[in-house]
């Protein structure tokens, strides 16, 4: 069975408050022009996309500056860390599940806030989990299969307190050189409806030129 692990793009979709979502406008049509086409800005941080190290690291690479397989996922760990609104993961969290991700490209944080995507759009642009600092030198330190995390929340940081730089600074290599690319705001509700994690994953970007980070289509494969 495969799945998206990937929002739709909507204009209404969430967004670190204050940031722009996607616009998307019909420029033909079949009655006037003959064939349909549409024109989007898109900003680039908007939906389910990839952080690149460059995003926080000046020294680090742009995402078509990275090899394919860093989006190419055979090994697949998930943790479930159910939380509430505001409280961000930490070492101790993960402790429990270092066996599984030792061995894994990607690590998935499951901590059920994707569920209340929908229903509380206020609460998960403003007051979802995050990553500490801490476990951001934690994954990068202890680690070093590790390719991506994927958060089934908005962001690395939040906007509720001020450690997102610090979070995202650590993550992208600017503490030991090691980064960990960020996949933020994936739909994990099919590990949930499923009670499974993928086998595979494929995060596939946008191949936009210089940008620091990018939309992905994610799709998680599953045993039937």
């Amino acid at each position: 069975m495969r799945a998206y692990l990937s929002y739709p793009l909507e204009d209404t979709s969430v967004v670190w408050p204050g940031e722009a979502t996607v616009q998307i406008r019909r420029d033909t049509s079949i009655e006037k022009q003959g064939y349909t086409s549409f024109k989007t800005l898109l900003p680039n941080h908007h939906g389910t996309h990839c952080d690149g190290p460059r995003h926080f690291n000046p020294n680090g690479p742009g995402l078509t500056e990275l090899e394919l397989e860093w989006f190419c996922y055979d090994h697949v760990a998930a943790a479930d860390i159910p939380m509430e609104t505001g409280r961000g993961v930490t070492p101790e969290d993960l402790r429990p599940y270092e066996d599984a991700v030792r061995g894994a490209e990607l690590l998935l944080i499951k901590t059920g806030f994707c569920l209340r995507r929908d229903s509380d759009p206020r609460a998960y642009e403003s007051h979802g989990p995050y990553l500490t600092p801490e476990v951001c030198r934690y994954l990068v330190e202890s680690f070093p299969k590790l390719k991506a995390v994927g958060l089934d929340f908005l962001s690395v940081g939040t906007p509720a307190n001020h450690l997102s730089r610090l979070a995202h600074q650590t993550l992208f290599g600017c503490h030991n050189g090691k980064f960990i690319l960020a996949i933020e705001d994936m739909d994990l509700r099919p590990l949930f409806q499923t009670g499974k994690t993928p086998d595979q994953v494929l995060a596939l970007p946008l191949r936009l030129v210089g940008v620091d980070s990018s939309q992905v289509t994610v799709v998680g494969q599953f045993q039937d």
